[in-house]
């Protein structure tokens, strides 16, 4: 006789029985819902039809991933692909112009002056302005990491996923080193293909680079963590200008960018054997302040309440981010 127990397809989603619906709605924000009152992290073996968002036309989302700010349905469209390859696009354009600026600026304070200082100073300027400039402009499409130590921190904090990372660090890498070529390929007496010979090696740069590497992270999610996500460009640009001239290794504080200054015999130059030296370094740093950020920027261990800045920040954050995904 023909079985006819109906057989599931594993590869679809099986929707939440409506208890479940019911529950989430109850636990959703105001009647437009605009808000989600949910805690900043969650535990996986608590009901999740607790912890949801609520559409303005009523429909309830639950909440899937832990420690996400921003959850969001499964989606299908095609055009998700279209997405990750602008926002890889912007990664790699932007340590490539990243890179570009450091380099060609370093070459024409080179031709400008023979003061080391003066120099550094058109280098680190440069630097500012053209940091400043790419962070505003791709930020909304790839959240301009440009640092694999950046993209390392958000996967540790679980707002990407590993295979994202490799991406990332991938194209930003791959940026770096074009950037080096582009920036030679503009001045006539540099050789555009050329591995650099400049020495940076001893024990006082490497604890320059944990510090460098360290502190702006801390920059970074100092602002995220407290609601100023606008201030990112400005502090950060004025970050990385500052360490020009308070760390002893100059600032690198980012392995893509390393590796690029390897592929130019110029004022940013860094050995081969000198970038792997500075690279864990790095990495330590990144580490050191992943674990600042937690420390200094505690999540909250309840629901925040409503009439809070953050929670009310947040709540239009998730409601603009779930409009935006579904009108790609």
């Amino acid at each position: 006789m023909p079985d006819d127990t109906e057989q599931t397809d594993p590869t679809v989603k099986t929707p939440l029985p409506p208890a479940d619906y019911t529950n989430c709605a109850s636990n959703c924000g105001d009647d437009n819902g605009v808000c989600i009152p949910l805690p900043q992290k969650l535990d996986l073996n608590e009901n999740k039809s607790n912890h949801c968002i609520k559409t303005p036309d009523g429909e309830c989302i639950p909440l899937y991933y832990p420690d996400s700010p921003a959850p969001l349905p499964p989606d299908t469209s095609p055009t998700v692909g279209l997405e990750k390859a602008r926002k890889l696009l912007a990664e790699w354009l932007g340590t490539c112009l990243l890179v570009m600026v450091v380099v060609a600026s370093g070459i024409t304070a080179e031709q400008l002056s023979d003061d080391v200082g003066v120099q550094l100073l058109i280098n680190s300027a440069a630097t500012v302005a053209g940091l400043y400039g790419l962070i505003t402009i791709l930020g909304p499409v790839s959240g301009a990491h440009f640092n694999p130590c950046v993209s390392l921190v958000d996967t540790l904090f679980r707002d990407m996923s590993l295979a994202d990372l490799i991406l990332y660090t991938v194209c930003q890498i791959g940026g770096g080193i074009a950037g080096s070529i582009v920036a030679n390929s503009m001045y006539d007496h540099v050789d555009i293909f050329a591995i650099s010979t400049k020495e940076r090696y001893g024990y006082h740069l490497w604890v320059s680079e944990i510090i460098a590497t360290c502190t702006l992270l801390l920059a970074i999610h100092g602002c995220i963590r407290t609601g100023n996500e606008q201030s990112v460009p400005a502090v950060v640009s004025m970050w990385v200008g500052g360490g020009y001239f308070f760390t002893s290794s100059s600032i690198f504080a980012n392995p893509a960018v390393t590796i690029g200054r390897i592929f130019t015999e110029t004022f940013a130059g860094i050995q081969p054997q000198s970038a792997a030296a500075y690279i864990p370094f790095q990495l330590i740093g990144a580490l050191l302040g992943f674990i600042l950020v937690q420390v200094f920027y505690t999540k909250q261990s309840s629901s925040p309440h409503q009439d809070d800045v953050l929670y009310q920040r947040t709540c239009m954050l998730v409601h603009r981010d779930f409009f935006e995904r579904k009108t790609y």
